[in-house]
C-alpha cells in the first residue's frame, strides 16, 4: 500500500489502494470530483462515502492536496 493517495488526482486503481475503498466507493469519489470539483477535507470525503462504512485507517492514507486543476500532474498542465 502507498503512503498517501492524493484523492483529488487519483485514478480508480489508486483509489482502490485506500483501506476500505472498493469499486463503488471509487466511482462515488470520481463522480463527486467530476460534478463538484476537488474534495477539500475529511468531512467532505466522509459525506461522499456516507452510504458505506469508512475504515478508520483511511484517514492516515488520504491527502487532499493539491485540490486544484493547476497541479503539475493535472491533465493538460
Amino acid at each position: 500500500m502507498v503512503d498517501k493517495v492524493r484523492v483529488n488526482l487519483a485514478n480508480p486503481s489508486e483509489l482502490l489502494e485506500l483501506p476500505g475503498v472498493g469499486p463503488e466507493q471509487a466511482r462515488a469519489i470520481l463522480r463527486f470530483r467530476a460534478e463538484h470539483g476537488p474534495i477539500t477535507d475529511p468531512e467532505q470525503l466522509a459525506k461522499i462515502l456516507g452510504p458505506w462504512p469508512v475504515a478508520e485507517a483511511i484517514w492516515a492514507h488520504v491527502a487532499f492536496d493539491p485540490a486544484d486543476s493547476t497541479a503539475p500532474e493535472a491533465p493538460g498542465a
